[in-house]
């Protein structure tokens, strides 16, 4: 995967093939099927560098928004965004929101934002 980052922003080229998603339905109890389940992106978040830092730290997932326009489908190019919409401080923590979009040729998929939490 090629990636491209940019001061709180990061680009790269996914491809969901059709045997992890596959695996992923049968897990869930689900027929196969050439659409990519929208839970199944967050495998990406630790594939991106912006994410990295948090990986090693102990962070709490407080809320995640879905949003999908359209489906992803197996064995497609996309270009997934990372972006560090947000970092403050709140009394002992700080509060992070992260947001990654999935488009195919400029057309936005799925955007997926998640807040999370972490003691300082």
């Amino acid at each position: 995967m090629q990636h491209y980052s940019n001061d709180g922003h990061e680009v790269r080229d996914v491809i969901f093939n059709d045997k992890e998603v596959n695996i992923y339905n049968q897990f869930f109890g689900d027929e196969p099927t050439n659409i990519v389940p929208p839970l199944l992106c967050a495998k990406l978040w630790p594939e991106f560098t912006l994410f990295q830092e948090f990986i090693e730290n102990e962070i709490l997932l407080r809320e995640t928004e879905v949003t999908q326009i359209q489906p992803l489908s197996v064995n497609e190019h996309y270009l997934a965004h990372m972006y560090i919409v947000d970092c403050k401080k709140i009394r002992q923590y700080m509060k992070y929101i992260v947001k990654l979009e999935i488009n195919k040729n400029k057309y936005k998929c799925i955007s997926i934002t998640q807040t999370f939490l972490e003691r300082i």
